[in-house]
């Protein structure tokens, strides 16, 4: 007998109050004149305008990361109407977890308290939070599982805090940082976002019904374009290869960096991957009414839509959901967060076709998802 599974909740963590672009260096600090004067070029780019931190002005934490994830997963277990003992498997998803081990799902497990249950950690960049997703939607559709939660969250201010580059050598005189680390200080906020995954449809409201997942790597074509623990793109020596974390963090190895010529190849792969898509028959963009895409940045979204349409692959603009200039760039969250809004709004209506869209530009890869909206007991809608 065939299974479905349904996204039949969701839920977000955004913590503290939104910060605004001014506030920014209030919370992450200052490092170097440089990096300040940068401040701007990146924000008009990216066209954020306030983003949430789970850290204060004192740059003390305030929210572990597991604990964000644990309280995204508790809204929507609530709004699933399910107990401590209702989940069968966790599946959890993060950039950079509290631990480097325990699993990130062990600790939001821990966290949560709930009882005994099967559990999946997904590590990577921005696609990891669709690995989670994935893994929960196969094991419900197989019929492994009846009730899942995934859920994906991110920390990053903890690792852009000004005190963190103390012990990096200076690049510049006044102690700037290189622009591809201030790129992503100014880029990167916090936050979670959780989905439960069914395998029927919730009784009341709308429920997501989940015809396939799609994520495809690229890296064996492409270099690293985002990349923790490296000074260097071609990784060939990580931060774990220095004598000690000191002459790691003194050469610059143990930060985040974004190789910003590289980026472009992200909107390539977007082209390629949408169109051997609808090739193959699983997207018709003459039946898609919504297109919520996890994206870094207005400047990205603008060069991808002119991109689409030289490749003839026309999505109307009214179609195009994200909240990214709301609530920042929250990666492997950002999907989660964008089909909450969209869900508890009311936006989504049943019968409508949604096709979600998450870039990585980690060594690139890209996924889709295409979900068919239900109402109640419409398993057939």
């Amino acid at each position: 007998m065939d299974v479905n599974a349904y996204i039949t909740a969701t839920g977000r963590f955004l913590p503290g109050e939104p910060v605004p672009n001014d506030e920014i260096e209030d919370y992450i600090g200052k490092v170097g004149r440089g990096s300040s004067d940068l401040k701007e070029l990146i924000l008009e780019n990216c066209g954020i305008k306030t983003r949430h931190y789970a850290i204060d002005k004192q740059q003390n934490t305030v929210y572990s990361n597991a604990r964000m994830a644990a309280e995204a997963v508790r809204a929507a277990a609530a709004r699933a109407g399910l107990g401590p003992g209702d989940v069968e498997l966790l599946a959890a998803a993060t950039t950079m977890p509290d631990l480097m081990g325990p699993g990130h799902a062990s600790m939001v497990h821990g966290e949560l308290g709930y009882a005994p249950l099967e559990i999946i950690t997904a590590h990577g960049i921005c696609s990891s939070g669709m690995m989670a997703l994935k893994n929960a939607y196969l094991q419900v559709a197989a019929g492994e599982k009846r009730t899942a939660i995934s859920v994906a969250s991110e920390l990053a201010s903890r690792g852009f805090k000004s005190s963190r580059y103390a012990e990096m050598t200076p690049i510049a005189e006044d102690g700037s940082l290189p622009m591809e680390t201030a790129f992503l200080r100014y880029m990167l906020s916090d936050g979670a976002g959780a989905a439960v995954v069914q395998d029927r449809p919730r009784p009341d409201g709308v429920s997501l019904r989940i015809d396939w997942i799609s994520l495809t790597s690229y890296a064996n074509t492409e270099q690293a374009c985002m990349y923790f623990g490296s000074k260097s793109n071609d990784c060939a020596k990580t931060w774990n290869d220095y004598p000690d974390a000191a002459s790691a963090a003194a050469d610059g190895a143990a930060f985040p960096r974004q190789k910003l010529a590289l980026l472009p190849h992200l909107v390539n792969i977007g082209i390629i991957e949408a169109q051997r898509l609808i090739d193959a028959g699983k997207i018709d963009l003459e039946r898609l009414d919504w297109f919520p895409a996890h994206y870094s940045s207005e400047r990205m979204k603008e060069l991808l839509i002119g991109e689409m349409k030289r490749a003839d692959l026309h999505i109307a603009q009214e179609k195009w959901f994200s909240n990214l200039t709301r609530v920042g760039n929250i990666g492997s969250a950002s999907i989660y967060i964008i089909l909450d809004e969209m869900l508890n709004e009311g936006m989504i209506k049943p019968g409508e076709t949604v096709v979600c869209m998450v870039p990585e530009s980690g060594r690139f890869a890209i996924s889709f998802m295409h979900l068919t909206a239900v109402a109640g007991d419409d398993t057939h809608a």
